[in-house]
């Protein structure tokens, strides 16, 4: 990985950047599978098809078969890689990934596509499904959502490395922010990253509204607010001593491109509720609510996630 890869990566978006990890795992000898329901080219699998079709298998649109097929594909421990739209993969599966994921620990590494506000200008049924939710409820399954191409290249590396399941939550539209400029950063699952430090206040997010945190942060320093960024790239699990080393700041805000309820912000939050000594923690995300639908950008505006408002939020708790 160089800066030259990170642009590209950058480039061809989340999908883009997932279909070229799992052609370049393919053409590096890895042994695998790749199961979609009906999104080949959607997933970045085009070359995936042509070249290594006996490695491929489309199931059509049936996202529930889809979980039981690579289910059966990993049986001998041979890991799976399976893709859908975020919304179906989750949601509409979830039964079979409590039983196949959850219960019987298949090898099922599941992509869950276009998640956040990637969607929606189609209203709910596409977008921002509680995913991280519903896959926190479910034991057993590492939770990863990167934030720039870089790190969904090495995600999904990782994830083929872990011997479970994995849920990958890809969020950003067609071009991502590079947020690894230099990208020689190594990908620990449940290790997350200190994008920049900082002594009065943390903002730990996960995804592509990692750019969002590192913009507020530069709007606070600009009000006298040492602020530090951390990319909390694994969900489940959570980095304990991370969050453990934050316990003397003044503040710290969560900022979810999620349901406020059960996602990145409840599992920070569920670590502090036992420490005798934790920071002022606010969360920042969709409050109880179906979004209106729109732009991502005017999406992010509605729910409160604009660099703008983030900063603006944490300064006004600052002052309480």
């Amino acid at each position: 990985m160089n800066s030259k890869n990170a642009r590209f990566l950058s480039r061809m978006g989340a999908r883009g950047a997932l279909g070229q990890a799992v052609y370049d795992s393919l053409k590096d000898g890895r042994e695998m599978y790749v199961v979609s329901a009906d999104l080949a080219y959607a997933s970045g699998f085009g070359r995936v098809i042509k070249e290594f079709p006996d490695a491929y298998l489309n199931v059509g649109i049936a996202e529930q078969n889809m979980i039981g097929i690579a289910a059966g594909l990993s049986r001998d421990g041979t890991p799976v890689i399976a893709t859908s739209w975020a919304m179906f993969a989750a949601v509409r599966a979830a039964d079979q990934i409590r039983n196949f994921m959850g219960y019987m620990q298949s090898n099922i590494k599941l992509i869950g596509m276009d998640s956040g506000f990637t969607q929606s200008r189609f209203g709910y049924s596409h977008a921002n499904p509680p995913d991280i939710a519903i896959m926190r409820a479910i034991p057993g399954i590492t939770i990863i959502s990167p934030c720039d191409g870089t790190e969904i290249y090495k995600a999904v590396n990782a994830a083929l490395d872990i011997n479970g399941p994995v849920y990958i939550r890809l969020t950003g539209g067609q071009t991502l922010p590079i947020i690894y400029k230099e990208p020689d950063n190594t990908f620990e699952p449940g290790k997350a990253v200190v994008l920049k430090n900082g002594s009065d206040a943390a903002l730990i997010s996960c995804g592509s509204v990692v750019a969002n945190a590192l913009k507020a942060a530069e709007v606070l320093e600009q009000n006298g607010v040492s602020t530090a960024v951390i990319n909390m790239h694994t969900i489940s699990p959570v980095d304990k001593s991370l969050l453990d080393s934050l316990r003397g700041y003044r503040i710290i805000a969560t900022i979810d491109e999620h349901l406020l309820h059960g996602g990145l912000g409840s599992a920070v939050a569920e670590y502090y509720c036992g420490q005798l000594t934790r920071p002022l923690h606010i969360m920042i995300g969709v409050d109880d609510s179906y979004p209106m639908p729109g732009s991502v950008q005017y999406t992010e505006t509605t729910q409160g996630l604009s660099p703008e408002q983030i900063a603006s939020d944490v300064l006004a708790n600052l002052r309480r």
